[in-house]
């Protein structure tokens, strides 16, 4: 087992008549299965497989890597259905129920998704 840790820090002066600071940080247990960071170019068209499915309950890293073409974004699909939308440089930390497949398709141009799988021990 290994502890994950993630942090969300949200920071703004601009944001609304009031500035806004906070952070969030969490301890996690993860075991097997896990992916590590890896990469996957994402054609347009259709859906591509990222993970045919995870046999437990997961945090998935997700980040749309594409440098190239500031319009393309990607459709991520947990269990079939279109949830999330990254365009460049943005990512997602997502906790997602066991058995979900993951697929993600690009929209404008071909992107680049880094992802991760980190099983709940």
């Amino acid at each position: 087992m290994a502890t994950l840790k993630p942090t969300l820090s949200l920071v703004s002066t601009d944001f609304s008549s009031d500035s806004l600071s906070f952070t969030v940080t969490d301890n996690l247990t993860t075991g097997e299965p896990s992916t590590g960071l890896s990469r996957q170019s994402i054609a347009t068209g259709s859906a591509q497989a990222v993970l045919a499915s995870n046999s437990a309950f997961s945090y998935l890293f997700l980040k749309n890597a594409s440098s190239t073409n500031a319009a393309a974004f990607l459709q991520i699909k947990l269990g079939g259905s279109a949830v999330i939308r990254l365009d460049v440089e943005e990512f997602a930390f997502v906790p997602i129920y066991s058995g979900l497949a993951v697929e993600a398709e690009a929209y404008t141009a071909a992107c680049v998704l880094e992802f991760a799988q980190f099983s709940k021990a």
